[in-house]
Order: C-alpha cells, then sequence, then structure tokens
C-alpha cells in the first residue's frame, strides 16, 4: 500500500541551476515521467559495430512510420550520430529484466573502436532489410532510416528523425487492432539515467470522443 505522500515542494529554476550537475540531470531526466529504455545499434564505415543506450525515443507519425531521438550536443564524439550520418541506417532495441545490466553498461564511455556489444556480453545481429546491427537478446526491435534532423537552438541538442523499415515482435504480443503489449514483452521503461521500471498490464480504455450532448448542432 502506498504511504501518504509529504508536503509539496517547490524548486525553482535558480536552485535548479545551482545544483551539481549529476543531481540536476537526475532531476530534470526523472521529473518528465517514465521514457522507453532502448539500445541503439549502428555501424561505422569500417564494419565496427556500435551500441548505446537512449531514453530519449519519440513517436514522429504513423503514415508514413517515422521515431524521432534527441542527440546531446556534438562537442565531444558522437558514435552512434555519426555512424548513422555515415550510413544512414540504424537499430532501436527495447530493453528488458534480462538485459537490463549490460544494457546499462553500455552507457559506459568507451574507447573509440571498442564494440559494445562485445564489451557488454551482447549479440549483434543483421537482417537482409538493413546492415545496422541488432540486439539479437531484445524482443522488441525496430529497423529505420535516417530521414532528417532538426537542430534545437536553445541547448544545441538535435532532434533525428528515421523511417521504419521493419519491425521484429513476439507474434503473440502484437494484437489483432495494432496494439503491442509491452508489458508481455517485458518491455522496461526509464527515469532519469538509472532508474528502470518493470510496468504491469495496461488498461485500456475506448477511443476518447465528445458526449453527444456536447454536439454543437444538436
Amino acid at each position: 500500500m502506498r504511504t501518504e505522500l509529504s508536503l509539496e515542494r517547490t524548486i525553482s529554476t535558480d536552485e535548479v541551476l545551482g545544483m551539481e550537475r549529476l543531481v540536476r540531470m537526475r532531476l530534470i531526466n526523472s521529473v518528465s515521467g517514465m521514457k522507453s529504455a532502448n539500445l541503439v545499434g549502428t555501424v561505422d564505415r569500417s564494419g565496427h559495430a556500435n551500441l548505446a543506450l537512449f531514453n530519449s525515443v519519440v513517436h514522429i507519425g504513423a503514415n508514413p512510420p517515422y521515431l524521432g531521438m534527441i542527440f546531446r550536443p556534438l562537442t565531444v564524439r558522437r558514435d552512434t550520430y555519426n555512424n548513422i550520418k555515415a550510413n544512414g541506417v540504424y537499430t532501436i532495441n527495447h530493453v528488458h529484466a534480462g538485459i537490463r545490466e549490460r544494457a546499462h553498461q553500455t552507457s559506459a564511455n568507451f574507447p573509440a573502436g571498442v564494440s559494445e556489444f562485445e564489451a557488454c556480453g551482447l549479440t549483434p545481429e543483421t537482417t537482409p532489410t538493413l546492415q545496422a546491427p541488432y540486439v539479437a537478446e531484445s524482443r522488441v526491435k525496430i529497423g529505420l532510416a535516417y530521414e532528417e534532423e532538426h537542430d534545437i537552438r536553445v541547448n544545441g541538442t538535435i532532434l533525428m528523425v528515421g523511417r521504419v523499415l521493419e519491425i521484429r515482435l513476439p507474434a503473440e504480443v502484437l494484437g489483432e487492432d495494432g496494439y503491442v503489449d509491452l508489458a508481455a514483452a517485458g518491455s522496461l521503461a526509464l527515469t532519469g539515467l538509472d532508474g528502470y521500471h518493470e510496468v504491469g498490464p495496461p488498461v485500456r480504455l475506448p477511443y476518447a470522443s465528445p458526449p453527444a450532448s456536447s454536439d454543437p448542432t444538436t
């Protein structure tokens, strides 16, 4: 049973800016809510596979199908970004409890040329559709092609948009209405930089529409 919460605390912008860097990052990353935990697989021009943990994948559109993700400023080496720009394809792989610790370790700052797949004990696999590596151990996997990007001027980050080329997932988690039961797939949610959450079965509600009495024509 959930205990009663304490009195509300207000944190001002000045307080946020005065926090130690990691504290500020954890606060703003977690207060925005639960996000998907994904491993993004890429390969460089020499064929070296790369794997990185992202919590910024978002829906852009369904017709055609597009997904977006945020990249931090290119002030340091960004292998995932550089590989996508070089080869035009990448994969998004959901994290589940069975690979949680290995997936989290991919966020470490490995030297250039070191494959996170090998360093973290995960297995790369490709399909005829694209050469970017999937994570064999993942259950829900998406292959994408680079479409466009947009600079976010306020902080130098980049929104990259990718076109979905294929989706790979267990047949039993895909409903006849197109709904993917991510709880059944074991996909984890992520808050902050290190908070992993297992999710329960969804409560699905009917498609929302105004009540008949609000129709201005009646």
